[in-house]
């Protein structure tokens, strides 16, 4: 790089849990599926024909993806946004709750968007697994 070039943002934290590049976060973890959740899971995005369009109303969206593993008894889940992790999920949380569970009721251990567990599930970094690990409840 040359004196004219300016030097990329620093990689942080994006509050809770993932990464923040400039304004853009990531996160990315492997959940354990309840019984039958990959199935659960295939059919929901099947009727969407894999666009979550629903997800347009998290303006802090940019992209997600749902990836089964391991002869589907994990998920690999993948998101882009803009901003912190607290104002993101509180937009699912807030804007398209039937959605977010839809799609989490598939994960071993999610407790709904409307339980007071909810708060702790969805923001804790203790609850929410790092990539390559799973969780247990």
């Amino acid at each position: 790089m040359d004196a004219s070039q300016t030097p990329p943002p620093p990689v942080e934290s994006a509050g809770r849990t993932g990464s923040r590049l400039g304004k853009v976060s990531e996160l990315t973890i492997i959940v354990p599926f309840a019984p039958g959740g990959a199935d659960r899971l295939r059919a929901f995005l099947k009727l969407f024909g894999g666009n979550l369009a629903g997800a347009d109303d998290v303006g802090t969206v940019h992209g997600m993806r749902f990836v089964c593993l391991d002869n589907d008894t994990r998920t690999l889940f993948a998101t882009a946004y803009d901003g912190d992790w607290d104002a993101y999920i509180d937009d699912f949380a807030t804007k398209i709750p039937d959605f977010l569970d839809i799609i989490d009721s598939a994960w071993e251990g999610w407790p709904g968007i409307r339980s007071p567990r909810r708060r702790t599930t969805s923001r804790s970094t203790r609850s929410l697994p790092r990539a390559g690990t799973s969780r247990t409840t």
